[in-house]
Parts: structure tokens; sequence; C-alpha cells
């Protein structure tokens, strides 16, 4: 028994051609999409692991209920570790950054400075500071950013006229 052979000729070899490159194309962008709106789901295990971090070490640095505060030990953590010292030094700076949030509401504020100081470029001699306190203290980088976005969220609401209990609310202006 022999080999099928398929003839075709060459308008059809192009269209087939053009068919599948139209496909790749409409699933990469279908693909991307999805990329895209699974950015929420990363940032939230973010949160999440952050959360752990928190209540994993010796006494947690944060609460876990609404709206985030410091505890004692955070407080503590914010003082000894430099972080409210680096916070006051570029709070020009990093107010500048906060400034497209002014008009929303607290939560959004909240959401983007915790956003900032997840990926805040740290001076490289403060950053390896940074990571022997968490070392010696038994903590992570993550928490002690946190510790830092918490302080400088309250900062930001301040500067912005915000209530800090207002932060669950989404228009505060329209109370029920």
């Amino acid at each position: 028994m022999e080999g099928l052979t398929i003839n075709i000729g060459w308008e059809y070899f192009l269209g087939i051609m053009a068919a599948l490159i139209a496909v790749a194309w409409y699933s990469n962008g279908r693909f991307t999409a999805l990329e895209t709106s699974m950015k929420w789901v990363k940032d939230a295990l973010h949160d999440l692991k952050v959360g752990a971090d928190n209540t994993s070490g010796p006494a947690p640095a944060f609460g876990s209920g609404s709206p985030i505060n410091l505890k004692p030990t955070g407080e503590k953590w914010l003082s000894e570790s430099g972080l409210k010292d680096y916070v006051e030094i570029h709070k020009d700076e990093l107010m500048k950054i906060c400034e497209e949030k002014r008009g929303t509401n607290p939560y959004e504020v909240q959401s983007h400075v915790f956003r900032i100081f997840d990926t805040l470029k740290l001076e490289p001699k403060f950053e390896d500071k940074l990571k022997k306190f968490a070392y010696k203290t038994g903590t992570s980088m993550s928490v002690l950013r946190r510790v830092g976005a918490i302080y400088f969220r309250n900062l930001c609401l301040d500067n912005f006229g915000m209530n800090r209990e207002d932060i669950d609310t989404h228009n505060p202006s329209k109370k029920n």
C-alpha cells in the first residue's frame, strides 16, 4: 500500500496559512486578555501571603480587621527598622505618586499605597538594613513593607482629608 498524497494549489495553501495566522492572532489576544484579567488574583494571593507572614511571626505587626492598623509590634518595628524615618525623608516624592488618588476614596488610596510599597525600589543600603532587621525579628520583608505602607497610608488619608474609618465605604460622602 502506498502513502496518501494530497495535491493543493498555491491559492488554497495561502488561504489555509492565512486562516492559521488569523486563529493564532485571535487566540493571542484572548490569552492576553485572560492574563490581564487574572492580575486581581495575583494581587489577592500576594495580600493573603502578607497576611499569613504577619501572623506566622512572634507577634502580628498589624491587625487583620478593617481598617488595617498597626499593632504595638508594628509601631515598634516602624521606628526600630528605620521605615518611619525613610517615609518621612521621602514623604514629598511618595505623596506625588499618591496624588492621583486624592479625589477617590480611602479604600482606593490604601490599595494604591499598598501596591506602591510592594514594589518600591529602596536604596540598596537601606534595603540591606531592612533585610537584616527582618531576619533579626523573625519577620519578612513583605510584612515590613506593609508596616511602612500602613504608616504612609495614614499620612495620605490625613493629607487628603479622608477618614480612616471610611475605608470600607465606597463613597464616604453618601453614607446611608
